[in-house]
């Protein structure tokens, strides 16, 4: 069989422990020159086709990351559920259910997004509510699955659904302007990733108005093939060196 000689890796946590990962895969491919990056740099590789650019990420979490023409990388977010990721999927799902608590304690206005969220539940009383979120079996997709919800009741009009999908892409824009403000990058050309923003949404077309731009292209290539772009990037610069 053919001796692979380069590899490249997105995983999750790889900015933590770049070394251990590098040894461990080292240890199957001994030969190989193996380059090891986080998730979203691939990512943003992957979209844009080379390693230069700014990718913003909502999907269950949220992130921005970018890297710019001296070859500097910046990353903003993914910090997971319980100290971030604002914006995405999870945080509106999240936010859908504490406007229901606060309209159930009188605090708020009733609009429609209230009994889209009982329905969506299948629970009756306000009570319900707390059980539901506190449910041991509960995971963070299932509260992630209530973003659409929030989006369409936003998108026909429900104040209170469009106020939250606002603050999400202002979470998301400030997660840019973070990247873009650390890498001194003037108009960098930029990609979306993650289930939110990958297609026409009103999250999208919000954070679209924000950083000012017209449209956004598609992805030239999967995250897959990022870090298989990322391991040819390295080849070519061990060759010239």
């Amino acid at each position: 069989p053919s001796t692979v000689l380069f590899v490249g890796a997105g995983i999750a946590g790889a900015a933590q422990n770049p070394d251990w990962l590098s040894t461990s895969l080292n240890q199957s491919l001994p030969h190989a020159q193996i380059t090891v990056a986080p998730d979203y740099e691939i990512a943003l590789i992957g979209a844009h086709g080379e390693r230069y650019g700014v990718l913003v990420l909502s999907g269950t979490g949220s992130a921005a990351c970018g890297i710019n023409a001296s070859g500097e990388s910046a990353h903003s977010g993914g910090w997971g559920y319980l100290l971030g990721d604002g914006g995405s999927g999870y945080w509106l799902g999240l936010e859908m259910l504490k406007s229901a608590s606060r309209v159930a304690d009188g605090c708020m206005e009733e609009t429609s997004l209230y009994q889209q969220t009982f329905t969506h539940l299948k629970i009756s009383a306000p009570e319900e509510l707390i059980s539901w979120i506190y449910n041991p079996d509960r995971n963070n997709r299932e509260i992630s699955q209530m973003a659409p919800l929030v989006l369409a009741c936003a998108a026909a009009g429900d104040l209170e659904a469009y106020r939250i999908v606002e603050d999400g892409a202002e979470h998301l824009y400030q997660l840019y302007l973070s990247v873009v403000k650390r890498l001194d990058f003037a108009n960098p050309p930029v990609m979306f990733a993650g289930g939110l923003l990958s297609s026409d949404t009103l999250l999208r077309r919000l954070l679209m108005q924000k950083i000012g731009l017209e449209k956004v292209p598609a992805p030239k290539f999967s995250p897959v093939e990022g870090a298989a772009l990322m391991a040819n990037i390295s080849k070519d610069i061990q060759l010239k060196s």
